[in-house]
């Protein structure tokens, strides 16, 4: 089942998703790019796609550096091991068609 579908016969489940996403990500003691950079080097463990264009282009618009992203998944690599090295392209990939905060 798509999130898609989901919106369509379930729109409580996925709003309900959002506003949680929402209040997790806001500023606190990290603030949301930092969340974001965080949430980047987790999709080199997790491998979704769609979490890898959703995160690192919140993370450029919040003012991250390239520098800052790859510094992220450099972290993700060394605990996860080459699955998160295989990844590090796709992020990689990602943020140099997306040429916004280069160092």
């Amino acid at each position: 089942m798509s999130l898609d579908q989901i919106m369509q016969e379930q729109p409580e489940v996925i709003n309900s998703m959002y506003r949680y996403k929402h209040t997790i990500f806001k500023d606190g003691s990290l603030s949301e790019k930092e969340k974001e950079l965080v949430a980047v080097a987790v999709i080199c463990v997790l491998k979704c796609e769609e979490c890898l264009e959703v995160h690192a282009q919140r993370a450029l618009q919040l003012g991250a550096t390239k520098d800052e992203i790859r510094e992220a998944v450099m972290v993700a690599m060394y605990l996860a091991g080459p699955q998160a090295a295989i990844w590090s392209k796709k992020i990689d990939q990602y943020i140099s068609d997306h040429p916004k905060n280069d160092e």
